[in-house]
């Protein structure tokens, strides 16, 4: 039993995402995000509406992000 506290222990030291979500729930940026006017607007889309705003959105992200990557000489796309 305590050795499986110290090796939880010890996981949780080092997970970025057991961190993440102990900042996100004690600074209260989880409930900010969630009831954001986009999230709040995101959520109202349906049919067409919502896939032309996910996929616009995807594009736009990937474009961002391989500028971003080519700077430092990577790239996400695979030619």
């Amino acid at each position: 039993m305590v050795l499986g506290k110290i090796l939880k222990a010890i996981k949780n030291s080092v997970d970025p995402n057991y961190w993440a979500e102990k900042i996100g729930n004690k600074t209260g940026a989880y409930d900010k995000a969630h009831n954001s006017k986009l999230a709040q607007w995101s959520r109202s889309l349906t049919g067409w509406q919502y896939w032309t705003y996910q996929i616009i959105g995807g594009v736009i992200f990937v474009v961002i992000i391989e500028f971003i990557l080519r700077q430092i000489g990577m790239s996400m796309l695979p030619w």
